[in-house]
């Protein structure tokens, strides 16, 4: 196999992996935003989502797809130069996506292995919590603008629409924005359930 054609496989699986990933987040973040009206809208919306993205092929689907991003991110990342502000872009917001699923989707795994629900609670104990809130909210803050400006990256490169790409990361900034308010209740914090509270006690300490 060429240096050419692996990279174009890389690029292939990059790509589709990213596509399945995307259809995911998009509804992970419509959930997200319905605690902007309250955790039971929030909850509600959750259970119905599980009942699609929690089935074993779906979810092995997600699984591998997440695994697929990060490995094909790393690789594309050493085997060509990124020399245009849209590919430097791309390539940053990209590398602390690579971090966050790895760091996101294990706490969910190690989460339910040990038996805790990771509902809308598991995610705001940590913004609603001192002092793990000061690691979780520009956590989250870094992690869905980095999505949005990924997006907003490669729909420059791929039609060099700048006044669009600009709109997809703004909007994406103004979502994270909406729904950190809406996990800490617009920074009135909101009372964890005391399973929550361990878990994040015995993890980040306070």
């Amino acid at each position: 196999m060429t240096k050419s054609t692996k990279v174009f496989t890389l690029k292939t699986w990059h790509y589709y992996s990213g596509i399945t990933l995307s259809v995911f987040i998009a509804f992970h973040l419509f959930n997200q935003l319905m605690s902007l009206h309250s955790e039971t809208a929030h909850l509600a919306v959750m259970k119905a989502f599980r009942t699609v993205y929690r089935h074993p092929v779906v979810e092995t689907i997600l699984l591998i797809a997440v695994a697929s991003q990060v490995v094909t991110g790393i690789r594309l990342l050493f085997s060509s130069k990124r020399k245009s502000t849209a590919e430097k872009i791309q390539v940053y917001s990209g590398m602390y996506l690579s971090f966050f699923l790895l760091f996101h989707v294990g706490a969910v795994l190690y989460g339910r292995f040990t038996g805790l629900d990771t509902n809308f609670y598991f995610a705001a104990a940590g913004l609603n919590m001192y002092p793990s809130t000061f690691f979780f909210i520009p956590y989250y803050l870094l992690a869905i603008t980095a999505i949005s400006l990924h997006v907003a990256a490669i729909h420059y490169i791929k039609t060099g629409s700048g006044s669009w790409s600009r709109g997809i990361a703004i909007i994406g900034f103004i979502v994270t924005l909406l729904i950190i308010t809406g996990f800490t209740d617009r920074f009135q914090w909101r009372k964890m359930p005391a399973a929550n509270e361990l878990f994040i006690r015995q993890t980040f300490g306070g």
